[in-house]
């Protein structure tokens, strides 16, 4: 006997026998209805296959970024794969693996088609993937569009339901029309409802996983209520010739569904350890010197990383001050160095190789590396000897490093990453828990073995390079994996990452907006403008700037594009005038004046005035007037390269230490240190090479200085001094002599020469990386060979040697207005304080 199978007659079961290919009684013919159960412990585990594919499909929808790029084609893929593959395919085969047929006989159980069920399998796969595509072309959630994709996605899980089915092979299927239509519009409106939340709040960033969790568990209530409803209305009529097991087997279905299953779940934690490490970084990097890329694209969105937090990478873990009085801040000389290196890269980019061999070569003659909280000495131990580090030196290292390593995460070449903004935002300000840190004693305590007293207002400090990327750098930044996302969403997630208060965060990125969207050069032709000092402790000195551009003055543009001379001899009459008496000077002189020059009198007074408004304080009424006319560069029109200027008279004033300026929030006080050093990077300006030249001979030690051994009669052969022992007089002398002329040349003896030759050593020999007084202009030495007998009258100590050197000091930067301006004044307010004190 092959088997019993039980038949329902009347209220009672008969059990007829089967044998051969037929059955021995006919009560149960081809065509009959087959009772059916359901087993509830599959019925769960359908729900959750689906559960966890649907969750997985968020996920991996919530990463992309574009709809273009392969990195956003693999992720689209997978995204298919897990909804059509496991949360509809999976799900749809381990439910009917929950339908018992009479009573479990293994003869009657359900059978499918190989091909049939594989079509089922890519259908789905092949109509979510167009509805996420079609939905991805937009980044705005627009209601008609996730109509689109939820009737999509509702007609995949239909289609896959019934076409799954329709691969039954021992029954025929009959479906009731109620339950089918039920089932359809249960798909339809529960894909709807979830991917139009999901998809709103990703837009708003807003999505948290348990936000992700739910949609995910709505979605997959869509799958399987449409299943359950059709299957419900579904009836199983036996056929004649199916007892035989053919086709895939129940049991090899049921193994690769949860092979799928199991590869969501991988993917599933795979994306938490990734979540949970960003998390991770991001509370370390909020203690730490961290540099973050921060870009706009022309709709104003900031790019971020899929995980909502900006690209960055840490600098180093604080910055280690040399004296107590010392802070790292905008007024820093470091910072203004990595200010001129961001706006040329090009003078800084092949030197980045060497800087990483040095990081790394320091490293691995385990010494105690001054960035780390290992030291606060400044000193690190290499090859058994002690060597004195600059830390300023090593910070610039690793802000170039750092920098050279987010252009490689954004897929950017340095030269396009962008340029560091004029101010630093302190992090870590904030727990986790959103509660102002009080500043406990034990807390100060810590604070200070780490060396971070002067970060009252935050452990971590943030650099930001800027940039606005054009339309075709966004799409391409978002075909390789990152996203544009407005501040209003972003902001709260940010703040959250970098432990600040988000209001702080939104003035500091909407002031960077700002920045980026309007130019930050004077207009060409005349202007009047106030240059105010404001002392600080340490012997620093802050100047009121534009708040928004830092680089300018408070200042106001006459209708004149240059001055004429009768113009000019009025400008110098009122040459050291306060504000108030060329108001009256003005007043006076326009009473006589001739209708041209009244005109031009009327617009100086109308500017004072302007000015005056500005400032808004009595302070300017004492500032004396500069008769002297500065050019500055301005703006470029149209397409000429030719630098324009601007002519630019000043009023300058020294103001008290407590003194701000409150009007509309459009001016602050500033770091003149940094102050002067904007002065130098406008565009093509003629500073960019001469720092390039000063940034190679600072790090030019990082390699081993080479000469060449054969040196042909009659030739010279230069030679970049890479650094200099502090107890050189030639260093010394080099070090002191600012000001110059390029004419002057310096002698030293070969053995000079000859020893930078020698391989470099530690300590306080010769140097091959760091060490020593830093050269900061150009010095070559042309070596000439001489004859071997000297010629009578040479200087006999200086001929065995058969070579003579020549250095020659290449100039400095060019000084700005601003330069002037500060040595001005300082030889004023020195000349005022000798006159107080005389009197006294």
């Amino acid at each position: 006997m092959a088997g019993i199978i039980p038949s329902l007659v009347g209220p009672s079961v008969l059990i007829r026998s089967l044998t051969g290919d037929a059955l021995v009684d006919f009560n149960l013919m081809k065509g009959d209805v087959v009772r059916h159960q359901f087993n509830p412990g599959y019925i769960i585990l359908s729900y959750l296959v689906s559960f966890v594919g649907c969750w997985t499909t968020l996920k991996l929808l919530h990463r992309r970024t574009s709809h273009r790029g392969y990195y956003n084609w693999y992720l689209l893929l997978a995204a298919a794969v897990s909804m059509g593959a496991v949360a509809i395919w999976a799900m749809h085969f381990i439910g009917n693996r929950a339908i018992t047929m009479l009573d479990g006989q293994p003869e009657l159980q359900i059978q499918y088609s190989a091909g049939y069920t594989g079509g089922s399998f890519f259908l789905p796969i092949c109509v979510v993937s167009i509805a996420f595509y079609q939905l991805s072309l937009s980044e705005e959630v627009q209601i008609i569009r996730i109509a689109v994709v939820g009737i999509l996605t509702g007609a995949a899980v239909c289609g896959m339901h019934y076409l799954g089915q329709g691969g039954i092979a021992n029954y025929y299927v009959s479906y009731e029309w109620p339950y089918v239509l039920g089932s359809a519009l249960i798909a339809v409106t529960a894909a709807t409802v979830a991917l139009g939340i999901f998809f709103y709040l990703k837009h708003n960033w807003t999505n948290n996983w348990w936000k992700r969790a739910l949609c995910a568990a709505l979605l997959a209530a869509a799958v399987s209520g449409m299943h359950w409803v059709a299957t419900v209305g579904t009836s199983y009529r036996l056929r004649r010739q199916a007892r035989k097991a053919s086709g895939l087997g129940r049991q090899g279905t049921v193994i690769i569904v949860l092979c799928l299953a199991l590869g969501c779940c991988i993917t599933l934690i795979t994306f938490a350890v990734i979540g949970q490490r960003v998390k991770s970084r991001s509370a370390h990097q909020a203690q730490q010197v961290v540099l973050a890329s921060v870009v706009f694209d022309p709709d104003g969105k900031l790019l971020v990383t899929p995980e909502g937090t900006l690209p960055s990478r840490k600098i180093a873990k604080t910055y280690l001050e040399e004296t107590y009085d010392e802070i790292f801040d905008t007024d820093h000389p470091v910072f203004s160095w990595l200010y001129r290196a961001s706006h040329h890269w090009p003078g800084v980019v092949d030197l980045i190789p060497r800087m990483k061999a040095h990081l790394r070569a320091t490293q691995e003659g385990k010494s105690s590396i001054p960035w780390t909280d290992e030291s606060r000495s400044g000193k690190s131990v290499l090859n058994g000897e002690e060597d004195q580090v600059d830390f300023g030196t090593t910070f610039k290292e690793l802000f170039c490093v750092a920098a050279s390593e987010l252009a490689e995460s954004t897929q950017e070449p340095l030269e396009r990453l962008g340029v560091l903004f004029e101010s630093i935002m302190f992090t870590g300000t904030i727990d986790r828990g959103q509660k102002k840190k009080s500043g406990s004693m034990d807390d100060n305590l810590s604070n200070a073995e780490h060396g971070q007293l002067h970060s009252s207002f935050g452990r971590g400090q943030l650099l930001f390079l800027v940039r606005q990327a054009s339309r075709q750098d966004a799409l391409r930044l978002q075909a390789s994996g990152f996203v544009f996302a407005s501040l209003t969403n972003i902001v709260p997630s940010l703040a959250h990452s970098m432990e600040v208060s988000p209001n702080e965060l939104s003035i500091q990125l909407h002031q960077i907006q700002r920045n980026l969207s309007s130019e930050s050069m004077l207009l060409p032709g005349v202007h009047l403008a106030c240059y105010v000092l404001r002392p600080r402790v340490h012997g620093r000195w802050d100047v009121l700037i534009n708040r928004d551009h830092k680089n300018l003055l408070p200042s106001v543009h006459l209708t004149q594009s240059s001055l004429s001379s009768w113009q000019t001899d009025i400008v110098k009459e009122l040459d050291n005038m306060t504000a108030s008496e060329c108001y009256l000077y003005l007043q006076d002189r326009r009473s006589h004046a001739e209708s041209q020059e009244e005109a031009f009198l009327a617009e100086l007074d109308n500017a004072i005035s302007s000015l005056a408004g500005q400032i808004d304080h009595p302070l300017f009424q004492e500032a004396r007037f500069l008769a002297r006319p500065f050019s500055i560069p301005c703006q470029t029109s149209g397409s000429s390269r030719n630098r324009q200027k601007a002519t630019v008279m000043m009023f300058r004033v020294i103001a008290d230490a407590h003194y701000s300026s409150p009007l509309n929030g459009r001016f602050e006080f500033g770091s003149s240190r940094l102050f002067r050093a904007q002065q130098h990077v406008y565009p093509r300006s003629p500073d960019h090479g001469a720092f390039a030249r000063q940034v190679h001979l600072q790090f030019a030690g990082l390699a081993e200085v080479k000469t060449s051994t054969s040196l042909k009669s009659g030739q010279s052969s230069p030679i970049r001094l890479s650094s200099v022992s502090a107890a050189s007089p030639t260093a010394s002398t080099i070090g002191q002599s600012e000001r110059e002329p390029r004419s002057r040349k310096r002698h030293a003896s070969m053995a000079d020469a000859g020893s930078l030759s020698k391989k470099p050593t530690f300590g306080n020999k010769a140097h091959g990386f760091f060490g020593g007084i830093h050269v900061q202009r150009e010095v070559s030495v042309d070596i000439n060979e001489v004859q071997d007998h000297p010629e009578p009258g040479r200087d006999i100590e200086l001929s065995p040697y058969g070579a003579h050197s020549e250095i020659s000091v290449a100039p400095a930067d060019i000084d700005t207005f601003a330069d002037e301006l500060m040595m001005l004044m300082m030889e004023e307010r020195r000349q005022q304080s000798a006159r107080h004190q005389s009197s006294s």
